[in-house]
């Protein structure tokens, strides 16, 4: 009697890894190739702009003086962009003794390239920044991970609270965010 259960167990968990992976091959997005596109769609929306979606995550890609891009979760490219944001997020080692006030930030912002993840509602992140002996947790409702702005550290990553900024050393190198969001990167020529 317990042979026939444990087959029954069996073929009943080896049907379920046959659906699961069929699932998975019928869903290209699922299957994490690691590809970059190519090309950007049509329908990502240039910054500024007064249309923002209320109560949803975006990722804004900015160009240094140009326009941004905006990339909401259904978009191309969103899930890569934001699973290695969260890497970067993780990849946290210490503190830096400064902070931005809102509009410094802004200010770096304007001037800087960067990629930031915008969130509807405050989000706490764990990092490996041991803390007391815990990794320590971050609370925020904006991370942004700059690419390229002068005279500040290449791993900074600002995480912004309301009015608040926390500035954060990153272990990460940014090279794979870069090679993620390129394809998304304003072209300076159509500005």
């Amino acid at each position: 009697m317990k042979t026939v259960l444990y087959l029954v167990i069996t073929c009943a968990a080896a049907g379920m890894l046959v659906l699961i992976g069929a699932y998975v091959l019928l869903n290209p997005e699922l299957q994490g190739s690691g590809e970059v596109p190519t090309e950007v769609p049509g329908s990502l929306t240039p910054r500024p702009t007064d249309d923002l979606r209320e109560n949803t995550s975006f990722i804004e890609i900015h160009r240094a003086g140009d326009l941004s891009v905006i990339l909401y979760p259904e978009d191309p490219g969103y899930p890569a962009i934001e699973a290695e944001c969260h890497e970067q997020i993780r990849s946290i080692c210490g503190q830096y003794k400064t902070g931005f006030s809102r509009a410094e930030l802004d200010a770096m912002k304007q001037n800087g390239t960067y990629v930031a993840m915008n969130f509807p509602v405050p989000t706490t992140f764990e990092t490996s920044y041991i803390v007391d002996g815990s990794p320590k947790k971050i609370l925020a409702d904006e991370a942004v991970f700059f690419l390229e702005l002068e005279d500040w550290p290449e791993n900074m990553i600002t995480m912004r609270l309301g009015g608040v900024c926390g500035v954060w050393d990153a272990s990460r190198d940014r090279e794979k965010l870069r090679v993620r969001v390129d394809p998304y990167l304003p072209d300076p020529a159509a500005s």
